[in-house]
Parts: C-alpha cells; structure tokens; sequence
C-alpha cells in the first residue's frame, strides 16, 4: 500500500486550522481531515522549522 500523497496547499490549511483552533486536539483535527495525527504534528513541526 502506498503512502498519500498531499499538496502544499492541503498541509497549510491543516497547520494554519490547528494554529487558528487552539482549543481543538491534534486528534480530533487529524480525524476532521482524515489524516494520522502523527501527520499533523509532523506537519506542525515542518512549519516550525520553516518559520525559524
């Protein structure tokens, strides 16, 4: 089974929903969006180093 692909676009949506719900789990936003929450905090973690 091959892992999905997502774009550019789809991840900064999802970082920029966590950033913008704080109140909401990284569980809970991974299950809205149908991804892993390893995913998200990978995610999160990428747009970190990116932004520092």
């Amino acid at each position: 089974m091959t892992k999905p692909t997502f774009t550019d676009e789809f991840k900064q949506g999802v970082v920029r929903y966590v950033l913008d719900h704080p109140n909401e789990s990284k569980v809970a936003v991974a299950k809205k969006f149908g991804i892993a929450d390893s995913t998200v905090h990978k995610w999160l973690k990428d747009a970190n180093n990116n932004d520092g």
